[in-house]
């Protein structure tokens, strides 16, 4: 799962919470995933938000606004409103339980209602037309510190909402014939797992300084750009289909070891 911190939340200490628990990357916005973004930034921006909900038209991306909210009505994507309340137990999710006593508003609007507490919307959901992406609005402190002992539960929470999304089309417009990786493009792909990084050339640039392996720059550039084209990579992280092609591969045990290498 492609997962972006994007806008003012990319720069914010927040973000690192995200980063720690779902791996999350401050960058671009993905060519499928999910990004995500300040709800206050969206309320108050409203070109940059525009562009948020055209990037999300298209299927297998979502778009997922955290708070802090401003008070005023917002109109886009439609018309909704952040309203403060008292936190209070509950939820219909175990993301949304956790969180409860640290929520503080509640959503009114025009959204689809994705998960209640006693009565209130607290993550409310919106889309162009049934095969575009998804917007959810949600209430939930996302970026909370409890979440670092509750990783499945935000990466559950975000899973089930980003699977709503749709197939995204650049899984179905990628080449038909098989990418057969060279001994250059495995050393790339197994040097990705130490990340995350934000880029192309931040991950290029570390594999410089790599304990573990040792690659050419012009040779790490060619590698990079042959990824990107068969889909495998994107913005210096592995795409699903980059995930699962190490996993299937000759080098899945190395790929472990540099991940646990990594995250010690």
């Amino acid at each position: 799962m492609i997962v972006r911190l994007h806008g003012d939340l990319a720069g914010h200490a927040r973000g690192r919470i995200l980063a720690a628990v779902l791996g999350a990357q401050a960058g671009e916005l993905p060519e499928e995933g999910v990004a995500l973004v300040f709800g206050r930034q969206a309320q108050r921006q409203p070109d940059i938000a525009r562009a948020w909900i055209e990037w999300v038209s298209q299927p297998g991306r979502l778009l997922v606004l955290v708070p802090p909210f401003d008070r005023g009505a917002a109109a886009l994507p439609t018309h909704w409103q952040a309203r403060r309340v008292t936190p209070g137990a509950g939820g219909e999710t175990e993301l949304g339980r956790l969180l409860a006593r640290e929520r503080q508003h509640e959503l009114r609007g025009e959204l689809g209602p994705a998960e209640r507490v006693g009565g209130q919307v607290v993550t409310g959901t919106w889309r162009k037309h049934p095969a575009a992406g998804l917007v959810a609005i949600t209430a939930l402190p996302l970026w909370s510190l409890l979440v670092l002992d509750h990783k499945a539960a935000l990466e559950s929470w975000v899973g089930q909402l980003l699977e709503q999304a749709g197939n995204p089309l650049v899984a179905a417009s990628r080449p038909e014939t098989e990418f057969s990786p060279a001994p250059q493009d495995w050393t790339m792909l197994l040097h990705l797992c130490s990340g995350p990084y934000g880029s192309n050339d931040e991950a290029r640039l570390a594999l410089t300084s790599s304990p573990w392996l040792r690659l050419g720059d012009r040779a790490a550039e060619a590698a990079l750009a042959r990824l990107v084209s068969a889909g495998l990579v994107v913005e210096g992280a592995l795409t699903p289909g980059g995930e699962q092609r190490l996993q299937e591969g000759p080098f899945a045990l190395h790929a472990r070891t540099i991940r646990s290498q990594s995250d010690g």
